[in-house]
């Protein structure tokens, strides 16, 4: 019986060397963060720096000072607490979104980020098998944010939709 316990436990150790068991996530700021138009879906789940996809245009936006909107924010939504970061690159918006008890800690991308003067709507979603492994999902969704950003733009409130139901979500600019 000794024997198969010192077996099961070398051949547990060999199946994960090499491998971090778990990311250490990276404080959500210009520097960690890469803009990519496309890459393949092998590439986007061994990225090590966060990923982030454009949303709209600056110049669309009818936004006079974009960089007013820009920055991290701290969200909460359903027991879930975690941090909203938007940023400005190349005239556009892009975001990303993390969860601090949910999923390896990785920053997802905000996927069809739109901002205007007081509202934003974003994507959240795992889709292929390599966005589940990346992000630490257990399965595949996607989530629908609508919010309603505050004169001062330091809250941002809104709604989210999920498997046919809705709930509310609130951000705090940090």
């Amino acid at each position: 019986m000794r024997y198969l316990y010192v077996i099961v436990s070398f051949l547990l150790l060999c199946s994960c060397a090499g491998r971090p068991l778990k990311d250490v996530a990276k404080p959500l700021n210009e520097e960690n963060i890469i803009i990519t138009e496309e890459k393949g879906e092998d590439e986007k789940a061994l990225e090590k720096t966060t990923e982030i996809i454009k949303g709209n245009d600056i110049n669309g936006s009818g936004i006079s000072h974009p960089e007013y909107y820009t920055g991290s924010f701290e969200i909460t939504m359903s027991g879930y607490k975690g941090e909203i970061f938007i940023g400005i690159k190349d005239g556009a918006f892009y975001g990303t979104i993390k969860f601090y008890n949910w999923g390896n800690g990785v920053p997802q991308p905000l996927k069809s980020l739109r901002v205007n003067e007081d509202k934003i709507y974003f994507i959240r979603s795992i889709t292929t098998r390599e966005e589940l492994i990346k992000y630490g999902g257990t399965d595949f969704f996607t989530q629908e944010f609508y919010g309603i950003i505050s004169k001062d733009r330091k809250i941002i409130r809104g709604y989210y939709r999920y498997a046919g139901t809705q709930d509310n979500w609130q951000a705090i600019r940090k």
